[in-house]
């Protein structure tokens, strides 16, 4: 509807208010804030709002350069003096080249001195490796910024044909002239790498901090449902997990808190698995993120635990860019965004006393739950898991990287079964590649995982799914397939191919097409449309990357 005409009585009544601020000084700025914003809620189509222009981030050239001759300052120093040890921490600072494979990075929960740094002269120079590190890291940051502003509306079903430069009118390019550019405009899944790198170099980067989620707390950086259990007076540790204040001392001596009162077990009978019935009765184990139900021994259920964090701490570096979009990260890296919702209260997870008491309690739900060694039943938003072989790590990462995907956005239920399904299982096992690194560890790799199988499928047995057919199969046609043990193999080989394939160039077209499958707004075309090619170039395009 058109603005409505302001009423000249309160124009007078405001104009008489600011002559009389702009007599006592300052006041009157304030009120002339006040005045503009009602003149521009009356009359926006007359004054443009105005748009600041941001800063420009320095280029990685400059940032290396920097880097490299205050660390070549450092190493002369250092050298000169003796300390062969702290020489070698900073020749081995830098990250290996990132080749084939994405670098997942262990962030501390603050900057932390090593014990080899004593003498005065060790102080010195690592407080100049700090600056260095703190230089680089504001460069970083500021280039994440940058990546995250890059993006544009995400095209739609008919906004985007393969083979073509795809433009939404009136909007920028989204495949950009350059045949080896990404197809998408959007570089969220980069902004999310250099924030990391950034807090690798400079842990107690507040912005960065802010916008990858984590809120201060006494002096450390912590996720803010740690946070919400500190002020509780709650107390952690990896045996126990999180516990009221006093809890975690008793805890070790023997006793256990259950039903309103304090008991005597003895460390077996705390160890052992508590079998019965179909459903376990165990105890609760909380973490950070997860509340365990375990009918297993204490160390089985702090193992699982611990490898439930790790695969989160994985996914949000792998997968992050998948809670929002884009341009809410662009608030989030600016620091005008909130953080994301996520899910009401912590992820569920079940471990029960063993195999039998696993299939009994699932046989209901799914006949065919004795073939399997986990399951994120969807219904009732719980992972399923039992000691042994079926807690494995790659058992462990692929069915709480379902729950991730399900749980940490607004998701549907039904997400693959209409198609698609194949992209939901290949993130999955893509996650289960990974491995322990010095700096944290490394994800994905065309030898790695399941996707060495794929590869060995590919090129000796020649068998290959077309992604035309593969992406039209949904949940109940690709299950029921009877080439489903290769067909897993597959898909493990493609997730490697869209995450890593020609440096990366769709993998924000396939985390977009995650978005779609999980949201309910996927077809058998979609994938095509978001990389701007045919399938039977991206076909070509998967053979020759597992080849090369």
């Amino acid at each position: 509807m058109p603005p409505r005409a302001p009423d000249p009585s309160r124009l007078r009544a405001v104009h008489r208010a600011f002559l009389r601020a702009g007599r006592r000084g300052q006041g009157g700025r304030r009120l002339l804030g006040l005045v503009a914003t009602w003149v521009l809620a009356v009359a926006p189509a007359r004054i443009p709002p105005a748009t600041a222009a941001a800063p420009a981030a320095p280029a990685p050239e400059r940032i290396a350069a920097d880097w490299d001759s205050a660390t070549a300052a450092l190493l002369r120093r250092t050298e000169a003096a003796g300390l062969a040890e702290f020489a070698a921490a900073v020749r081995d600072w830098d990250l290996p080249a990132e080749e084939g494979c994405q670098f997942v990075l262990a962030i501390p929960a603050r900057l932390e001195t090593p014990v080899w740094v004593d003498t005065a002269e060790e102080r010195a120079a690592w407080d100049a490796f700090l600056d260095a590190r703190r230089a680089r890291a504001a460069g970083l940051f500021a280039l994440a910024v940058e990546a995250a502003r890059a993006h544009a509306v995400v095209p739609g079903r008919a906004n985007i044909v393969p083979g073509r430069a795809n433009i939404v009118p009136g909007r920028a390019a989204l495949a950009p002239a350059d045949a080896a550019a990404p197809p998408l405009a959007q570089r969220t899944s980069d902004a999310i790498r250099l924030l990391y790198r950034a807090l690798r170099d400079d842990p107690d980067h507040a912005r960065a901090r802010e916008a990858g989620g984590w809120v201060r707390h006494d002096g450390r950086w912590v996720w803010p449902e740690a946070a919400r259990r500190l002020e509780k007076g709650e107390e952690f540790s990896a045996e126990f997990g999180w516990l009221p204040r006093g809890r975690q001392d008793r805890y070790r001596s023997g006793e256990r808190y259950e039903q309103g009162r304090w008991i005597k077990v003895d460390a077996d009978a705390a160890d052992a698995p508590r079998r019965g019935g179909v459903e376990p009765k165990g105890v609760k184990f909380v973490s950070d993120h997860w509340q365990i139900t375990s009918a297993a021994g204490g160390a089985a259920t702090a193992a699982l635990a611990a490898r439930l964090e790790e695969t989160r701490d994985v996914w949000l570096q792998v997968f992050g860019c998948f809670q929002e979009e884009p341009a809410a990260w662009e608030q989030r890296f600016e620091g005008r965004g909130r953080r994301p919702a996520g899910p009401r209260g912590p992820f569920a997870a079940t471990l029960t006393a063993d195999r039998e008491q696993y299939v009994r309690a699932l046989e209901p739900l799914e006949p065919t739950i004795a073939r399997t060694l986990g399951m994120y039943w969807t219904p009732t938003r719980t992972a399923w898991f039992f000691p042994d072989d079926g807690q494995e790590p790659t058992t462990v990462h692929h069915e709480a990287t379902h729950q991730l995907f399900a749980e940490t956005r607004r998701t549907s239920p039904l997400a693959g079964e209409r198609c698609g399904f194949w992209a939901v299982e290949a993130a999955a096992c893509y996650v289960e590649s990974l491995e322990p690194a010095p700096f944290g560890w490394t994800v994905g790799g065309r030898d790695a995982g399941r996707a060495a199988v794929a590869r060995e499928r590919l090129l000796d047995d020649g068998f290959h799914v077309p992604l035309a057919e593969l992406t039209a199969l949904g949940r109940r046609a690709l299950q029921a397939d009877e080439r489903l043990p290769q067909i897993y193999s597959e898909i493990s080989g493609l997730a490697d191919f869209f995450m890593n394939g020609e440096r990366g160039r769709y993998r924000e077209a396939f985390v977009e097409y995650l978005v779609r499958i999980y949201t309910g707004t996927v077809d058998a075309d979609t994938l095509a449309r978001l990389c701007g090619c045919d399938y039977a170039d991206l076909d070509d395009a998967y053979r020759r990357h597992m080849a090369r």
